[in-house]
Parts: C-alpha cells; sequence; structure tokens
C-alpha cells in the first residue's frame, strides 16, 4: 500500500525594504514572478526577479517623492 505525500506549497517570500521615507514590500507570487508594493500600495504587473521588482519600487517611491507637495 502506497503512501500519499502532502504536496508542499512552495514557499511565500516577502521582503520589506525602505526607500527614502516609502516602505517596499516585495512577494514572490509564483516560482519566477514577483510583486511590488509601495507604502502597501500594489504597483501593477508582476516582474521576472526580485531585482527588478525592488527597481520598479524604488522608481514609484522616487516619483511619488517628486509629484508630493514641497
Amino acid at each position: 500500500m502506497a503512501t500519499k505525500t502532502p504536496a508542499q506549497a512552495p514557499l511565500k517570500l516577502e521582503t520589506r525594504f525602505q526607500a527614502g521615507k516609502h516602505l517596499l514590500r516585495l512577494s514572490r507570487v509564483v516560482e519566477g514572478r514577483w510583486s511590488v508594493a509601495v507604502d502597501e500600495a500594489a504597483l501593477s504587473g508582476s516582474f521576472g526577479t526580485q531585482a527588478e521588482a525592488w527597481e520598479a519600487g524604488v522608481r514609484e517611491a522616487d516619483r511619488l517623492d517628486r509629484i508630493a507637495p514641497a
């Protein structure tokens, strides 16, 4: 009699970074796809690497700083 081994769910990876006044939250969606949120607002789409997601988050944080009133 064969025993079933439960399928292991992929590890959820989440990393947080500070970019100036903003918090970036990077999450692995599935193997090879990453998402990013800046100050808890998710950017649309996904990215092939964690580095690409981080870069998009930093660019968005910079954009937010540039449009903020002085």
